[in-house]
């Protein structure tokens, strides 16, 4: 495990673009739209000698297994709103009106597997083709998850980045579109909004601990990968001074955010290593162009993680009756991490006092099932049975 806390944050709130409510709102006018559990788990935090811990379960987001739908979605929204002239409505998206719109468009993206299914998910509901590039070393189940939506797999030789450069050699901005969530000259509006759809999830949250009767989080372990999704975070939880400290954290072989805050020039870096996590979804090699600033600014520490936290986690999720897949428990293994190597960083750096609630969020469950089963020593399905039982 590697730490570093983040010196160089500016102290000002992240501009807020858009209003979080309206991201919500045209979230719930798809077809099987229901918000994600929260979930306390008492068991976990005892283990990790914390007071609460609560879990944001995002395994069953529209039956898909991960939560990048939120993104993929909303950005597809965007962008058949901007080509209707802005009058395309959200109700209106999925129908006859949106599939119009979509006619003749092939969408593309690069994947580690579950942005891939996303954006195949809503071509299929658009009646239109999608071609998705993953990596070469692409586990079966993802790429056959992907090919159940309809869409056409690509492997290349290569890693994520080269994936991303392959699907972006077939983009024209007309006919074929690239549904990309990390940004580079020349692709920026996409990944902006990817980034405003995952603030639904951030929004059911709000609402979800007023509900309970929970106390807000003190202290937010995030998933990082390219950067989209904590960009999101630091974009709603964004007043550095009242809100949540928000912790990124990422495999130790895909640590391109913390080594970009480590180089200290405030500019963003690829990190390449021989090494391969089996956090699929956080095997990224260079940060997205729009979401880093945004990190920069907003992060209180970065995590770099071994995967054998990611088991552990897995694990003890799975006894909960959470099913998380290796890149769904990262946020959970690196607070297990901390507690192991280093039990007293939180209090002495992030925390004024003990006691505070720390929220996890799930960010997809086995979508390896193979792997989940030779890790967790069960199936997802056994997972949920022994936990409720019928």
């Amino acid at each position: 495990m590697k730490i570093l806390l983040n010196h160089n944050r500016s102290g000002k709130n992240v501009p807020l673009l858009i209003s979080p409510e309206e991201v919500y709102g045209f979230h719930r006018e798809l077809p099987g739209y229901t918000p994600t559990t929260l979930i306390s788990c008492e068991s976990i935090a005892r283990y990790c000698g914390v007071k609460k811990i609560l879990v944001k379960d995002e395994g069953k987001r529209f039956g898909l297994k991960a939560f990048k739908v939120l993104g993929a979605s909303y950005a597809v929204y965007r962008y058949l709103y901007e080509k209707s002239g802005y009058h395309l409505t959200p109700d209106k998206f999925l129908s006859d009106e949106g599939r119009n719109l979509a006619d003749g468009i092939t969408f593309y993206c690069a994947t580690d597997g579950n942005h891939g299914r996303a954006v195949a998910w809503i071509a299929k509901h658009l009646g239109a083709p999608a071609i998705i590039f993953v990596p070469e070393g692409t586990v079966a189940a993802r790429i056959n998850a992907i090919e159940s939506e309809g869409a056409q797999v690509i492997v290349v030789k290569g890693g994520y980045d080269e994936a991303v450069r392959r699907a972006e050699e077939n983009s024209d901005g007309v006919h074929n579109i690239i549904i990309s969530d990390i940004s580079y000259p020349g692709n920026m509006k996409i990944p902006l909004y990817i980034q405003q759809g995952y603030l639904t999830m951030f929004r059911e949250l709000s609402l979800q601990i007023k509900e309970h009767g929970e106390k807000t989080p003190k202290l937010i372990f995030i998933q990082s990968g390219v950067g989209a999704f904590a960009s999101s975070a630091a974009t709603f939880f964004n007043d550095p001074v009242h809100d949540p400290c928000l912790i990124s954290v990422e495999p130790e072989s895909a640590k391109c955010l913390l080594y970009s805050v480590e180089t200290g020039d405030g500019q963003p870096h690829s990190f390449l290593s021989p090494q391969k996590t089996i956090m699929a979804g956080l095997n990224c090699e260079t940060p997205s162009l729009i979401a880093w600033p945004i990190i920069r600014d907003r992060f209180n520490a970065f995590i770099s993680i071994e995967d054998a936290y990611s088991e552990e986690a897995m694990r003890l999720l799975a006894k909960e009756g959470i099913v998380s897949g290796e890149s769904g428990a990262a946020g959970l293994a690196a607070l297990i991490a901390l507690c192991r190597e280093n039990p007293h960083f939180i209090e002495n750096n992030l925390l004024k006092k003990q006691g505070a609630t720390i929220l996890v969020i799930n960010t997809e469950a086995d979508t390896d099932p193979t792997g989940y089963q030779r890790i967790v020593g069960k199936s997802s399905e056994d997972v949920l049975n022994t936990k409720n039982p019928t």
